[in-house]
């Protein structure tokens, strides 16, 4: 295959359409069977970049930032007004981990990892539950519900916002502002804009009355030079973390509802939550294609030649599927841990574990108590380049005996 570089905007997919496509696997596959382990894309309408589809080269990527930078100063492109993309790739003056490189990143990382590192597990998951409680209290009696609006993307945000020690009303607040910011509508620099602020009143509450939750670890760490960087770095946490999570629920909630492997009807024996979570973050990641990386100098990737100043979509679902790495023997892929769903190198996820308590708890607290049904099988996936999951997820089930339950409290 010849060596690539991007021509125009001819040729180039929109990663939304992939995403978005019904079976995303075979068109991804088709598009690396095309352009091979790195393909030039389109961002959003008019904005080039290259999609890295296989794995040894999204590693690459993930582990070399002093070649693929996370800090969008080295991008070439001049996003226009009205694009979409601002807030998640070329924001003005964040001050967090996320946009920075070497010893930046590590200064600003170093509070996350000891703040997610110290959490108490038992508290954290006793939190998750009452959460997850609530929300299936609000529609348990209804004999009906769409899991995706009314719980999968509610209880990821308000469980890590609740870790934050915000309330139920601010962590709803919350989630409005992350869904514009992730292009799920609404205008995502001015969520971005609420969303500082609604963090910032928070910091300030909390330094006055301190309260065990991640918040009080980040005020209290020496890193952080002000609340400034405390807040830009709490605000990409929590959206990353989301983001992540409602993915992940949504996923491995429609595995245990649709495949037979999962659900009885082949072996009369339901299989592990723990196995369709795994299972889950090998199929379908939690992010599809992460957001981005930014060529520092000219080089090449894979069959592409990249130029200074590209920016770089790593294909986390292309490369967790490709044949170098994967087969089709469930056998053989028992305890494959080789997937990228959390990232390799120094931006790695730094939440795994209470990730991973979180997704587990929310699935297995709606499953233990209602006998869900899926109602349409036909999934409508939800308008996103990063992520896939579908916009809805309607269930059925028999409906809850309103006095059966003691309203869970926070």
């Amino acid at each position: 295959m010849p060596d690539l570089e991007p021509q125009g905007s001819e040729g180039r997919v929109a990663l939304v359409d992939l995403t978005g496509a019904e079976d995303m696997t075979a068109a991804l596959r088709e598009l690396q069977d095309q352009w091979g382990p790195v393909a030039p894309v389109d961002l959003e309408p008019g904005v080039p970049g290259w999609l890295v589809l296989g794995h040894a080269e999204v590693m690459e990527v993930m582990r070399t930032e002093s070649v693929f930078a996370r800090n969008p100063r080295h991008w070439r492109e001049q996003l226009p007004p009205q694009s979409n993309l601002h807030a998640i790739l070329s924001p003005t003056g964040r001050r967090n981990l996320y946009f920075a490189d070497g010893a930046e990143h590590r200064r600003l990382r170093l509070p996350v990892d000891e703040a997610f590192a110290d959490m108490d597990e038992v508290r954290t998951a006793a939190l998750v539950r009452v959460v997850c409680a609530r929300l299936i209290d609000s529609f348990a009696a209804k004999g009906s519900a769409d899991l995706m609006g009314e719980y999968a993307a509610a209880v990821s945000f308000l469980a890590v916002s609740a870790m934050f020690g915000f309330d139920e009303r601010q962590g709803v607040d919350l989630l409005r502002c992350a869904s514009e910011i992730f292009g799920h509508g609404g205008d995502p620099v001015s969520a971005l804009v609420r969303m500082d602020q609604i963090v910032m009143d928070h910091v300030i509450a909390t330094r006055a009355e301190p309260s065990p939750n991640l918040t009080t670890s980040f005020i209290e760490h020496p890193s952080f030079e002000d609340d400034t960087e405390i807040v830009h770095t709490m605000v990409v946490a929590i959206c990353a973390a989301n983001e992540m999570l409602v993915t992940w629920i949504a996923a491995t909630l429609r595995r245990m509802l649709t495949d037979p492997r999962y659900t009885g009807r082949l072996t009369g024996v339901r299989r592990g939550l723990d196995d369709a979570m795994d299972e889950t973050l090998w199929s379908e990641p939690p992010v599809a294609n992460l957001p981005a990386r930014y060529a520092v100098t000219d080089c090449t990737l894979g069959t592409a030649r990249i130029r200074a100043g590209d920016a770089i979509v790593m294909g986390v679902a292309a490369a967790n599927n490709d044949p170098r790495v994967r087969t089709s023997d469930d056998l053989f892929e028992a305890g494959n841990r080789s997937h990228l769903s959390f990232g390799v190198g120094p931006h790695a996820c730094p939440a795994k574990r209470p990730g991973r308590l979180v997704v587990k708890i929310a699935v297995e607290s709606l499953m233990e108590r209602l006998d869900l049904r899926l109602t349409d099988p036909v999934v409508k996936w939800a308008p996103s380049p990063w992520s896939r999951y579908p916009s809805t997820l309607p269930v059925t089930f028999t409906p809850e005996r309103q006095a059966a339950r003691t309203p869970a409290r926070i």
